[in-house]
């Protein structure tokens, strides 16, 4: 008995399929990288600590949350469990800007804050004009 051939229906069929899983997939690339990029973006519902403002004595930005992002310069371990003390050099913008203080209590640190990493930290202005961390994501 002679065979027959498959029609071309079955062809444009599974050819319809491969086309709609292949778009399902780029889709779910799509969203999967905007999500990631989201996430990325530690704390992007605060601004900045306006650098300049807290050199000059931060007092008048007490009370307030800021977002820093930058690399630890420098590293103290403050005396009976009294916390940290951290400079970090702010990249805010293009350029780096001179070592902010920021405290970070005990308990807080949750991550290892090690020296030339980059972190963003989420920090209230206390009364004195210094920035305390609230929290603290790696880069």
């Amino acid at each position: 008995m002679p065979r027959r051939s498959r029609s071309t229906s079955d062809k444009k069929s599974n050819f319809a399929v491969y086309i709609i899983i292949a778009v399902a997939v780029i889709a779910a690339l799509v969203v999967g990288k905007f999500i990631l990029d989201k996430r990325a973006e530690h704390f992007s519902d605060l601004t900045e600590l306006p650098v300049a403002d807290i050199q000059e004595g931060g007092t008048s930005l007490s009370g307030n949350i800021y977002k820093v992002t930058g690399e630890i310069s420098e590293r103290r371990i403050l005396p009976d469990d009294g916390g940290l003390l951290l400079s970090v050099v702010s990249t805010q913008g293009d350029k780096k800007s001179s070592p902010i203080p920021i405290f970070v209590p005990k308990g807080t640190e949750k991550i290892n804050l090690e020296r030339n990493h980059g972190y963003t930290f989420k920090v209230e202005i206390n009364r004195e004009g210094l920035p305390v961390a609230m929290d603290i994501k790696a880069q």
